[in-house]
């Protein structure tokens, strides 16, 4: 009964702060996180403890998953390097450089914990930084780059801080940590691709909303514990599954299923992200007192100041090499455009002939559709200085630093581990500071430098030239309306006229008016719609293989073509 009166305050309190924060601005993780810290100091709430098998096993895999739902592929790839970048070195590095200051500086911290220390603060908790950016319009780079770095840093730190655990009773190996390492990467990557698969071949045959949404409501843990249990990364295996799924909806679930899917990952998103803020603050106190049972907090604060300190001059260096990075690919996009612009060259066609064969005109030319979309890409959203500086300031670490903090091991190599207690809490400390300082001052910030997404007027301009240009495809493919045939027979007139004036909903005219079918016509309007709505996701694609339009784009031409179908069969 307890656990439930809890869990009811707690849903209430997510919902009060969720209203607040769109009247104050505030973010809602950053004001869930001050109310935490202030619950746990009144004593008849009971003290709570956030294990790191609840947030490791429980909370972390549906909430990554969710996220990569809400990633492109074709962002993922554009921004491959920088995000790598961003999720692996600059995760290992730091950790590296806080775990030896550390030891220089507290020698009493060994080596191996001052590098699990700084393995459990490296990675950036993109949470409460997402929703201030959403809010205020960031470019879209940006906030593809934190998505990105947030989904995929986890792994590497978490494989790191496995290895500093192992260091810790048995020591170090640079060969065993390597191939430890790989193991995570690749191991991941082979079983979040096969469980996606598999399990997205079985919501294709399930042919029921309910149960589609209850096999992708298990797919996380599908994916994190097999990936788990052979010491691979269920962090990169959970977010492989996730964005792979995402990628074959549209061509294995129906309009109704991908819309329960939708509606329902984003309600456990959210209850998932905001309350662990929430119980994250919650645990200062029992923090506090275990620090207090291992030594003074003085040295605490000054550990926790030394090392927020690392972070952020590092977290500055590994931004700089992105913006250097996003300089550097202007300067090739310019100079690759000069060679594309008047299409292959002789050896260029020679090649795409000897590859593609037959089809390496039609081939050829989708190539070069995407590369021009990728060139345009890099030059228009390039990161400037100024939108460097959002990125540096949106480094904010959360709640998988104290969930992998916590699984530092009470006694390694028979002996137990000293000053367990106190690197704990400096790494809460680290996290807390990190979120109120930057994620409090980071609205400010983007005001300031005038970094600014597209306007609304600008993206339903793109979503018409999109959905213009889908028509145009189809109606090249197919031909007009009042030429198609089913079964060889002409289809009839007002067959026709009830399909356009369906289709005009779609090129944005205002004649929706139904006429009503007779029952034995119904079956070829059915049959004509569904042929012109499945060459319209044909169409969507094909522009999203190219990637010239928006993601942002493409998912409100999807969202409308299944409307489109919902409303149209439900109207008959």
């Amino acid at each position: 009964m307890e656990l439930i009166v809890l869990a009811l305050v707690g849903l209430t309190v997510l919902l009060v702060s969720a209203i607040f924060s769109r009247r104050t601005g505030i973010a809602a993780p950053l004001l869930l996180l001050v109310l935490g810290i202030i619950a746990s100091f009144i004593p008849w709430i009971p003290d709570i403890e956030l294990s790191n098998e609840l947030v490791l096993l429980g909370i972390l895999p549906p909430i990554l998953f969710a996220s990569g739902r809400n990633v492109p592929v074709i962002e993922i790839r554009r921004n491959l390097k920088p995000i790598a970048w961003l999720s692996i070195v600059m995760v290992i590095v730091p950790a590296v450089i806080v775990g030896v200051i550390v030891h220089a500086l507290f020698q009493e911290i060994s080596l191996p914990l001052a590098i699990a220390l700084g393995a459990a603060v490296s990675p950036i908790d993109a949470v409460a930084a997402t929703s201030i950016g959403r809010r205020l319009g960031l470019p879209d780079r940006i906030m593809t780059l934190l998505e990105g770095e947030s989904l995929f840093n986890d792994a590497a730190a978490l494989v790191t801080m496995r290895m500093a655990v192992s260091a810790l009773a048995v020591g170090f190996s640079f060969v065993e940590a390597s191939l430890g390492f790989l193991w995570a990467v690749v191991g991941g990557l082979a079983i979040g691709y096969v469980v996606g698969r598999i399990i997205n071949w079985a919501r294709g045959r399930l042919d029921d909303p309910i149960l589609v949404t209850v096999a992708t409501l298990a797919s996380p843990w599908a994916s994190y514990i097999p990936a788990e249990q052979v010491h691979a990364s269920g962090v990169i295996a959970v977010v492989v599954s996730a964005v792979l799924m995402t990628h074959l909806a549209p061509r294995s679930l129906n309009a109704e299923e991908r819309a329960m899917v939708k509606s329902t990952w984003a309600t456990v998103s959210y209850v998932l992200e905001h309350a662990v803020f929430l119980l994250m603050g919650m645990q200062i106190t029992l923090l506090v007192s275990d620090a207090r049972s291992s030594g003074g907090m003085g040295r605490v604060w000054l550990m926790a100041i030394v090392v927020l300190v690392v972070l952020i001059v590092m977290r500055a260096v590994g931004v700089a090499v992105v913006v250097w990075m996003s300089n550097h690919r202007e300067t090739r996009a310019r100079t690759l455009g000069r060679y594309l612009k008047d299409g292959l060259s002789e050896e260029g066609e020679r090649r795409a002939r000897a590859r593609f064969g037959e089809n390496w005109e039609s081939e050829s030319s989708r190539w070069l559709n995407r590369t021009r979309a990728d060139l345009d890409y890099a030059l228009t959203e390039k990161i400037s200085p100024k939108g460097g500086i959002v990125l540096a300031w949106a480094g904010m670490r959360g709640v998988v630093t104290l969930a992998a903090i916590q699984t530092l091991p009470y006694v390694a190599g028979g002996q137990l581990v000293d000053h367990r207690g106190t690197v704990i809490l400096v790494a809460f400390l680290v996290a807390v500071t990190s979120l109120l300082l930057f994620g409090g001052t980071l609205p400010f910030v983007i005001r300031s430098t005038g970094l600014a997404a597209p306007g609304v007027d600008e993206r339903r301009h793109e979503e018409k030239m999109l959905v213009r240009s889908m028509l145009e495809t189809v109606n090249r493919e197919l031909g007009p309306l009042a030429e198609q045939t089913i079964d060889g027979e002409p289809v009839p007139p007002h067959v026709i006229t009830k399909l356009e004036r369906r289709m005009a909903v779609l090129n944005n005219r205002t004649n929706t008016e139904a006429l009503r079918l007779e029952r034995d016509t119904r079956d070829i309007y059915w049959a004509l719609f569904t042929r012109y709505l499945d060459a319209l996701r044909l169409a969507l694609e094909g522009e999203r293989s190219v990637g010239a339009y928006s993601h942002h784009a493409l998912r409100a031409a999807e969202e409308m073509l299944d409307r489109f179908e919902v409303n149209s069969r439900s109207r008959g």
